[in-house]
């Protein structure tokens, strides 16, 4: 939405009016100097999770000297982004760790303006979704394992929101094993264990 005024200050007001809200973010399309009259026009919007992610991840791309789209939005306490183009391969990396990483960042400086947002999950050109495909087939190889072999069993290190993703697998398709992560970065793994015969000791409830 653009503001016009004679001063950044006075279209700053007139957003903000708009808006009804003190917190706003903006920027300066023109400005105009008159011998009678001075002109600026600034486009303003509302200051929320889903802009200033938005805003970062988008100078994080121009940074790297790429271009793309970048496409965020609250879903519940969760705030998706996604970004597509046509060579972010550089924002994917190795099997994803870069993702992880961007995620890890961006989670940082968006939870620590808006503590509401439970979850920041980012998406390059796809690749997660791909991924998804890939451990949902891993995670049922690894239940039927456990159910044949009626005893607990592990699953290579991986990515946070790798684990996050089998987690929510588990819980929501195997309602006869539970998931535990166990261990330290970067070879934090998953153990998949019949329900009700998992370890106790010092292992705690966290599943990330």
């Amino acid at each position: 939405m653009e503001f016009m005024g004679e001063t950044v200050e006075q279209a700053i007001e007139k957003a903000k009016h708009y808006f009804g809200k003190e917190e706003i973010e903006y920027e300066i399309v023109s400005e105009k100097k008159g011998l009678l009259r001075n002109e600026v026009i600034i486009r303003a919007w509302v200051v929320s999770p889903e802009s200033v992610a938005k805003q970062l991840v988008e100078s994080i791309v121009k940074a790297l000297g790429k271009s793309g789209s970048v496409y965020a939005e609250m879903i519940g306490d969760e705030l998706r982004i996604s970004l597509d183009g046509d060579d972010l391969g550089i924002l994917i990396g190795k099997h994803g760790s870069f993702i992880d990483t961007l995620e890890g960042f961006v989670r940082y400086i968006i939870r620590s303006r808006f503590p509401e947002v439970a979850h920041v999950d980012i998406d390059v050109m796809g690749y997660k979704q791909r991924r998804l495909t890939q451990l949902e087939d891993k995670v049922k190889n690894m239940v039927d394992k456990v159910r044949r072999l009626k005893k607990p069993s592990m699953m290579p290190p991986m990515l946070r929101w790798e684990r996050r993703e089998v987690h929510r697998i588990v819980g929501e398709k195997y309602p006869d094993v539970e998931s535990k992560s166990l261990g330290n970065e970067p070879n934090r793994r998953i153990q998949i264990t019949p329900k009700g015969r998992g370890e106790r000791r010092g292992e705690g409830n966290e599943q990330t």
